[in-house]
C-alpha cells in the first residue's frame, strides 16, 4: 500500500512538473499569420509612441509623455503573449532565439513596462531631467531585448 501511495505522489509530482515546464514555454501559434500581424502593428505602435515621447520631452509637455510612456506599458506587456512559438513568417524581424530563451524575453518584456511606468511618473511629477533620464532607460530596455531577439534592418 505504501509503494502504491509513493507510486502515486511520483507520478502527481512528475505530472506537475510537467505541467509547470510547458508554463515557461511560449504557446503554439494555430495560425501564426494573425498574431505576428498584430505583434507587428503592436511594435509599429511602440516605436511611434517613443518617437512621440521623444518630441514631448523635449516640449516640455509632460502630460502627452505620461499618456504616450502608458501606451509603452501596456503595449509592450502584450508582447511576450503576440510572440507564439511559429509565428516568425511574413514580414518579421523576430529571431529564434526568443523561443530558446523564452524566459528572458520575456523577462525583458516585463523590464521594458517597468521602465515605461517609471517615466510615467517622472513626467508627473514634471520633472524635465527625471524624464529625459527615464526615457532613456526606456529606450536601453527596449534595445535590451532587441540585440538578442531582433534581426536588424538591412543597413543597421
Amino acid at each position: 500500500m505504501r509503494s502504491l501511495r509513493f507510486g502515486l505522489a511520483a507520478i502527481g509530482a512528475a505530472a506537475a512538473l510537467a505541467v509547470a515546464a510547458v508554463g515557461l514555454r511560449p504557446a503554439q501559434a494555430a495560425d501564426p499569420a494573425p498574431v505576428q500581424k498584430e505583434r507587428l502593428a503592436t511594435m509599429k505602435a511602440i516605436n511611434q509612441a517613443m518617437r512621440e515621447i521623444k518630441v514631448y520631452s523635449g516640449k516640455g509637455d509632460f502630460a502627452k509623455v505620461a499618456a504616450s510612456a502608458t501606451q509603452v506599458a501596456e503595449l509592450t506587456a502584450k508582447i511576450p503573449g503576440l510572440s507564439p512559438e511559429g509565428s516568425n513568417l511574413g514580414e518579421t524581424r523576430i529571431k529564434p532565439e526568443v523561443w530558446k530563451n523564452f524566459a528572458h524575453y520575456k523577462e525583458l518584456a516585463e523590464k521594458g513596462v517597468s521602465a515605461a511606468k517609471v517615466l510615467v511618473q517622472a513626467a508627473g511629477k514634471k520633472d524635465r531631467a527625471a524624464t529625459l533620464k527615464t526615457f532613456s532607460d526606456l529606450a536601453n530596455a527596449c534595445t535590451a531585448c532587441h540585440e538578442p531577439y531582433r534581426v536588424p534592418k538591412k543597413g543597421d
